[in-house]
């Protein structure tokens, strides 16, 4: 099962997925072997079975434009590997993928899957000081910055409703 936004697929990859894993893992842009590829896609779908309610091991999505829903644009998830209760969001867009609001509609759709299907109650986030697209984009989906790291890197929580 797949979630979609508006405009945006966010994939659980499958074996199926393995030349796209390939050409976009990880997000430095640099391709990788198919067995490096087909490992990543193991430990993916390896956590994904291990995603319960109330724990998020780690949960790794492709994210695709719904107009090219063959092509990985980037990636998106939450990560529990510091807290399994309270993940951190996380989103790799391409750069030509950047500025077209797709980091908030992943940001929301994350939050709600967290609050939703796995019934956490906090998701935390940062982002680099300098990147304001990634700020904004986690202030618009309801997120709050609650502090700042040593280097000023602000940091952000979500809390559901109950």
């Amino acid at each position: 099962m797949d979630y979609q936004t508006e405009q945006l697929i966010l994939h659980f990859v499958t074996p199926d997925d393995v030349s796209e894993v390939a050409r976009t893992w990880p997000s430095d842009h640099r391709p990788v072997s198919e067995e490096e590829a087909q490992g990543a896609i193991s430990y993916m779908r390896d956590s994904y079975a291990r995603n319960t309610k109330g724990c998020i091991f780690h949960l790794c999505l492709a994210v695709y434009s719904k107009g090219d829903p063959r092509t990985i644009i980037g990636w998106c998830g939450l990560d529990g590997r510091s807290s399994h209760t309270e993940p951190e969001i996380f989103i790799l867009l391409d750069e030509e993928y950047r500025g077209k609001g797709y980091g908030t509609q992943c940001v929301k759709k994350l939050l709600q899957i967290a609050a939703e299907d796995y019934g956490l109650s906090s998701v935390h986030g940062g982002c680099d000081k300098e990147n304001l697209a990634s700020k904004r984009a986690m202030e618009k989906a309801g997120m709050v910055q609650y502090g700042t790291e040593e280097n000023g890197d602000p940091v952000f929580r979500f809390c559901a409703k109950k």
